[in-house]
């Protein structure tokens, strides 16, 4: 024990019983602040304790009861690298040289991927990575996928050292990338149908490796890109990385003219949709330009009718709403006869969501509640909440405001439950028009300004398709209020949090019983 406290130069702040006087209980307190890690208790008996003794009535607050404290240690940053390196060399060859290569994973790993990156059978990567969990340089957390190890901060960056000293670093990081680029292979076609909800689960955990890896492939192998975002597209959208998606989109796009047909085709989509999601128009109109003349190229029927649903998406920056009409109905055609519940679903949800706005209810109801059933049918939570806000905003219009709320409510829910920023600010806005429509043009107006907010701070805007109604509700809500009172109540939205924001409607809904 000796030579461990001197080796990772620990701290001693407590001292032994019937030490006198007992330093103010707020030096303890201010020391064990500024400590980065909590050692425990070092116990050494000089004889008989006494009974009852107490070394600093602390004991309770910094669960030091049960015993009697001789002296307590802590870890210090000035510490932390000797630690580590002092811990290290306490390692088997095998077990060091798995440590050092899951330096190469962003926020953790799996066994399997692990066992992959490092070369080794996943028994034997399971049984050092259980044996680096007992020397305490990695920990495992117990998550809804499974077990997953993460390594703190500390022990990271000095392994990290390690790792770029090795001869076969290259080759690691290699191995990485190609890990998780298969990874997304394996993504494709459940994130386009059921089993959605569980791979943007999977992406999410890997967000961190995901990233590691395109930033690889933007450096040494381009080719498989344009695959991976055009299967990346339902989880950037999903889950808020439109912005960091787009940005790797962007670094690719000088060379598209290098790539086959097909490739630069799923680049283009990928760039209008990315696009679109955060609001530049010029970029979206600019990308379909280029994607148009690159249809009757594309072999994949999937992407094909993807590319017209861009397309259509794009008609409404230009006013165009009829043709944005012919459009998506023009690809929903080519989806039904193809096995893509989640394009098909965005296609339906968008030939209604155009009726709609064209004034044709009746049609739109028929749509709506189709993408609302395929939504349900194939588990894609995203999908309903964003189909259930439609059909919640045709009921305004048709003048059926308790059924509006309680779509609206579900819609709010399912959104929360998917974590989409996205999908939470549409079902804000709902809710402003919602509330206008019930004689409440302040809570209209606070509700528009939470929804305008929350965009801002995510890098997110209104999609094209809804504008022109989010614009008018604005206007309308301005001109009942005056100009002092709207904008009082917009700046009190717009400073509110998701969880503030949410909490106002469900408060709201509780009163109405809804």
């Amino acid at each position: 024990m000796s030579r461990a406290i001197s080796a990772l130069r620990l701290t001693p702040v407590m001292f032994e019983v019937g030490a006198r006087p007992y330093p103010p209980a707020e030096v303890y307190r201010a020391y064990l602040a500024q400590a980065d890690v909590f050692i425990g208790v070092y116990w050494q008996q000089y004889g008989e304790p006494v009974p009852g003794a107490r070394v600093s009535g602390l004991e309770e607050e910094f669960n030091l009861s049960g015993g009697l404290p001789r002296l307590l240690y802590v870890k210090t940053p000035a510490s932390d690298r000797a630690t580590v390196e002092w811990s290290i060399g306490l390692l088997t060859d095998a077990e060091r040289s798995l440590l050092e290569v899951t330096a190469v994973f962003a926020g953790g790993w799996t066994t399997q991927a692990a066992a992959q990156v490092a070369g080794l059978d996943e028994d034997r990567a399971l049984e050092l990575g259980e044996s680096l969990a007992r020397h305490s340089l990695i920990y495992i957390d117990s998550t809804q996928l499974g077990p997953r190890s993460r390594m703190l901060e500390t022990v990271g960056q000095f392994v990290a050292e390690r790792l770029a000293a090795r001869p076969d670093a290259a080759e690691i990081q290699r191995r990485h990338a190609g890990y998780y680029r298969a990874l997304t292979g394996q993504a494709d076609r459940p994130l386009r149908g059921a089993g959605q909800d569980e791979w943007l689960e999977r992406l999410q955990a890997e967000a961190g490796n995901l990233a590691a890896a395109v930033r690889w492939c933007l450096a040494h192998d381009t080719g498989p890109l344009p695959h991976v975002f055009w299967v990346l597209y339902p989880f950037w959208l999903s889950r808020d990385h439109m912005r960091e998606g787009r940005s790797w989109v962007a670094q690719l796009l000088p060379a598209a003219g290098l790539l086959t047909a097909q490739a630069r085709a799923e680049l283009e989509w990928t760039e209008l949709m990315a696009a679109l999601g955060v609001g530049d128009d010029l970029g979206a109109l600019a990308a379909s330009r280029r994607l148009g003349p690159l249809l009757p190229a594309i072999r994949s029927p999937a992407l094909h009718a993807a590319s017209q649903l861009a397309l259509a998406w794009c008609a409404p920056l230009t006013g165009d709403y009829d043709g944005a009409l012919r459009a998506a109905a023009h690809s929903l055609e080519q989806l039904r006869g193809l096995d893509e519940p989640f394009f098909t679903a965005l296609a339906v949800g968008s030939v209604g969501t155009l009726e709609r706005i064209l004034g044709r209810y009746d049609d739109a109801l028929g749509h709506l509640r189709e993408a609302d059933d395929l939504g349900g049918r194939f588990g894609i939570t995203w999908l309903t909440a964003w189909s259930r806000e439609r059909l919640g905003t045709l009921f305004i219009f048709r003048g059926d405001l308790p059924q509006a709320g309680a779509l609206l409510g579900q819609a709010l829910d399912l959104s929360v439950a998917a974590r989409s920023t996205a999908s939470v600010t549409v079902c804000l806005a709902a809710h402003a028009r919602l509330a206008f429509a019930e004689d409440d043009p302040e809570r209209a107006a606070q509700l528009q300004g939470a929804a305008e907010g929350l965009r801002e701070r995510v890098g997110l805007r209104v999609w094209p398709t809804l504008r022109q109604g989010e614009a008018e509700l604005v206007t309308q809500a301005r001109q009942t209020l005056g100009t002092e009172r709207f904008n009082q109540a917009f700046s009190a939205g717009s400073a509110l949090s998701q969880r503030e924001a949410v909490a106002i409607v469900r408060n709201q809904r509780m009163r109405k019983g809804h």
